[in-house]
């Protein structure tokens, strides 16, 4: 066998290998650009789901902030 030969086995080899792979995460290697966009609907909604976690977040510790400060100013006796 020539080097040729054994590198268009090689690519070959390596393609098959990459649509199994591809294929048992349920990606169809066939339609490209609809794997594209299967990936894109999922950055989005990681990016989405991590923005509404961090307001979620803030809105917590926002409202545990102001009921500290409540407790603490219920106890201060303002005036007479």
């Amino acid at each position: 066998m020539t080097e040729d030969e054994l590198h268009d086995i090689a690519r070959k080899a390596g393609r098959e290998g990459a649509r199994e792979a591809l294929r048992a995460l349920g990606v169809d290697a066939d339609n490209p650009l609809e794997a594209q966009k299967d990936m894109h609907f999922l950055r989005d909604l990681r990016k989405g789901t991590k923005s509404i976690k961090g307001k979620a977040i803030n809105t917590i510790i926002g409202a545990l902030a102001l009921a500290g400060l409540y407790k603490i100013f219920d106890g201060v006796r303002w005036g007479p």
